[in-house]
């Protein structure tokens, strides 16, 4: 095996191992942490998530320092992370259809500014104090998609397919043996549900179907993470180098998964596009390209941002941002739309990079990726949906996995003091209230030592006009930090009778 085959065949290894541990970072991000690597090591590694966050915060954050490594390894190898560690690039590399390629056939070098503007477009928002945008990064993109799409699906298959064959006796055994080895590990004892699922699984399978037009075609145009290595990649010292007589034959061309060669001629290659996967060293035949360390490369069709772009990015940021600040009547207007314990509404917004790994690691299912219901400001960023979880008074975990300190990382006395929101009874709907029906469901739930919930027995007349005693709940508004487990356990169908909401001007970390 030749040295560059084998730098392939190393590559390759390289992919996968990045891949499947990354998957494995996802999967093991639970409530009880993860006590050899960090759920959010990838993040950690993220010069975009890194540099955006800081921004939007104003204040350095020690936990994302490691992305340093990463940007300074442009310097020496280029964009070796796009090729050889990104989880999203190297599914695309697996996916790429094969078919017949012609240079012809790709879409325009002009539209590689695309990933530039959108990487300006991001930054400028960022230094504004909005991060919406930050829901392109491509780390946030698959590990968001993996955890409200992928893994839900995975389990609903394998529990379907457990519970049809489960009858055979013969499988019965091989079954429990799945069960024992994945559930609780792999497959979720009581999956949640997410609202945005189809949608996050519909914009990863969109940019796997970009790659119909062109191999990587997200790396390409898009990603505004590659943008930001790309922008020092042409300083690196390890790189295309040409050597040898080129036949001009175009095989590295074609086997280029960014376009980044140019063979018209004599060898350019553009190392800013260049993500070192070393294809056209292995491919050509006259072995007139190879990886080496040295001077600096002739280079085809680098792509530099012009003042305009810059300008334009530069109004598309501030734009947007002012678009995202003018709807506070969407926020207003939203009482029952709740943050995690102790997250602010106004810094949580210029912290949270919507990665969900809050949502996660959530263990009741309660953190939900929010719709526009908050505004444009607020897709995607976790919001606590009473009804299909509650906050479960014991845990912690969101503050401890949020990689930028979004949700803040609070002790378990600290967490239990910070209030989330306040319960509210619709008398209408409670059956002591409306009906005169005993239920003490919401008051047995309550955590709290005194508790917030508590029963008043009042004497009623039922339907036969005879008096009885009723004990009626009522909430007492000092005691309760809106852990909304009484309305999770509310036993009305469709809106429980107790829900919790946050009244206008409410502060949740300021109370405590």
């Amino acid at each position: 095996m030749s040295g560059a085959r084998k730098w392939q065949r190393a590559r390759q290894i390289v992919q996968i191992l990045s891949l499947l541990l990354f998957v494995y970072l996802v999967v093991a991000t639970a409530r009880r942490g993860n006590a050899l690597l960090p759920g959010d090591l990838f993040l950690r590694f993220d010069p975009l998530v890194a540099l955006a966050a800081q921004l939007a915060g104003r204040q350095f954050l020690l936990r994302l320092a490691p992305a340093i490594v990463t940007f300074g390894l442009v310097f020496v190898a280029g964009r070796l992370w796009c090729g050889w560690v990104c989880p999203l690039g190297t599914t695309l590399d697996y996916v790429t259809p094969q078919r017949k390629r012609r240079q012809a056939d790709e879409p325009p070098v002009s539209l590689r500014s695309i990933k530039y503007i959108v990487l300006l477009t991001v930054l400028f928002a960022a230094l504004f104090g909005n991060l919406t945008l930050m829901f392109l990064d491509p780390i946030t993109i698959i590990g968001r998609t993996i955890i409200t799409s992928i893994l839900p699906a995975l389990n609903y298959a394998v529990t379907a397919t457990e519970t049809a064959l489960y009858p055979v006796g013969p499988l019965q055994g091989p079954l429990e043996l799945v069960e024992k080895l994945f559930r609780g590990n792999v497959l979720a004892v009581n999956q949640p549900f997410f609202q945005l699922n189809v949608l996050l699984a519909t914009i990863l399978v969109g940019i796997v179907a970009l790659n119909w037009l062109a191999p990587r075609f997200w790396c390409r145009y898009l990603c505004p993470l590659g943008a930001l290595l790309a922008l020092p990649a042409h300083l690196a010292f390890w790189r295309a180098q040409p050597v040898g007589i080129c036949t001009h034959c175009a095989v590295c061309v074609r086997t280029c998964p960014t376009g980044a060669i140019s063979a018209k001629t004599d060898i350019q290659v553009d190392a800013r596009e260049c993500v070192m996967c070393m294809d056209c060293q292995v491919n050509c035949p006259e072995r007139a390209i190879v990886f080496a360390g040295g001077s600096s490369l002739d280079v085809a069709h680098v792509y530099d941002p012009s003042r305009r772009q810059a300008l334009v990015a530069l109004a598309i940021g501030a734009s947007s941002v002012a678009l995202l600040h003018s709807e506070p009547a969407a926020r207003r207007d939203s009482p029952w739309l709740l943050r995690p314990p102790g997250a602010r509404d106004t810094a949580f917004l210029s912290r949270c990079i919507r990665c969900g790994a809050c949502v996660k690691v959530c263990p009741t299912g309660a953190l939900q990726p929010a719709t526009t219901a908050l505004g444009l400001e607020g897709p995607l960023t976790p919001v606590l949906v009473p009804r299909l979880g509650y906050c479960d008074y014991s845990c912690n975990a969101c503050g401890q996995v949020c990689p930028t300190g979004a949700i803040p990382l609070l002790t378990l006395v600290e967490k239990r003091s910070r209030v989330i929101g306040v319960a509210y009874i619709d008398k209408n709907r409670c059956l002591p209230w409306a009906d005169n029906r005993n239920c003490i469901v919401c008051e047995e739930m309550c955590p709290l030592s005194p508790k917030a919930v508590v029963l008043d027995e009042e004497q009623v007349l039922d339907a036969d006009g005879q008096a009885i005693t009723i004990k009626r709940p009522r909430v007492i508004r000092e005691r309760c930090i809106g852990c909304g487990i009484c309305e999770y356990q509310c036993p009305l169908n469709g809106p429980a009778a107790i829900r919790v909401y946050a009244p206008h001007g409410f502060t949740p970390s300021s109370v405590g």
